[in-house]
């Protein structure tokens, strides 16, 4: 066992290279000591954030078209696994964009950004995106927000992006799991996620980022074809908690998330892996 994992890292370090794409990165424009919590704010006074001010809720980025803001729900770099992402500047315009990485857990919504300048109509490329742009070696969640040059929220910006969680198999090829751009603007209140599997062929986790300034309580549901169960989890503010699904089997299921607060500002998410081949997918809740 121990000589499999030994080759599985010698295989990932020789091949990284072979998987290594040309980059293209937006130039750093510098440090911003603006506290998340701030930038977040000054997004919502603006009509954003739909569970503070009651709006509309928001489709996806990717999917949908470019907001002035968006999260990577699941970004990081650690050990064999790292996020490929792309960004996009989609206005004919110049437009600056404060990148923030709030770390699995960490409960810190004081952290800074990276301010980064984006040319009109570009997208730009990062195989190993959490490392190069934060310079950390941990998971957690990335939020992106268009800025002014003065620094203030820019309703007007249009930005979108894709990220990638991958590493090398054993088979010399590689493994992936893909988190879109997603809206911060979502509604409050319940989310389910479908379409996952936990047996004895098939295992999974479920996510939540609480981008909230307090803890919050969360009720989830898994409910399968196979068997059902229910938990109770604290998720502190500013961060992503992800954890594997307790006790099974239930085949394919629905997993249900449900802030006692009745909120909005968090996103949740199931992930399920084949436990043979690694395929795998992640499915995002949805209102």
């Amino acid at each position: 066992m121990k000589r499999t994992f030994v080759m599985f890292l010698l295989l990932a370090a020789a091949s990284h290279g072979a998987f290594a794409a040309e980059e293209r990165k937006a130039e750093v424009v510098g440090k911003v000591s603006t506290p998340f919590l701030k930038a977040l704010q000054g997004v919502s006074a603006q009509g954003t954030t739909s569970s503070m001010l009651s709006m509309k809720p928001t489709p996806n980025v990717v999917l949908e078209g470019a907001e002035s803001a968006f999260i990577f729900p699941v970004a990081g770099s650690a050990g064999a696994f790292r996020t490929e992402a792309v960004i996009f500047n989609r206005l004919s315009r110049t437009q600056l964009v404060d990148v923030y990485f709030l770390p699995l857990g960490a409960g810190n919504c004081n952290v800074g950004a990276v301010r980064l300048r984006l040319d009109a109509n570009t997208w730009y490329f990062y195989s190993n995106f959490v490392s190069d742009v934060f310079g950390q070696a941990t998971f957690g969640s990335v939020v992106a927000f268009g800025v002014t040059s003065t620094g203030a929220a820019d309703s007007s910006a249009r930005i979108d992006g894709n990220a990638r969680i991958w590493s090398v198999d054993l088979g010399g090829g590689t493994t992936s799991q893909n988190f879109p751009a997603m809206s911060i603007a979502v509604p409050g209140g319940d989310q389910s996620a479908f379409g996952l599997r936990k047996d004895e062929f098939y295992r999974t986790n479920w996510g939540i980022f609480n981008y909230d300034s307090v803890t919050r309580t969360f009720d989830l549901i898994f409910n399968g074809l196979r068997g059902y169960a229910t938990m109770s989890v604290n998720i502190p503010p500013c961060s992503l908690i992800q954890q594997a699904v307790p006790g099974g089997p239930y085949g394919s299921f629905e997993l249900y998330f449900s802030p006692r607060d009745g909120g909005g500002l968090y996103y949740a998410y199931g992930s399920s892996v084949d436990n043979i081949s690694g395929d795998a997918w992640n499915v995002p809740g949805r209102k």
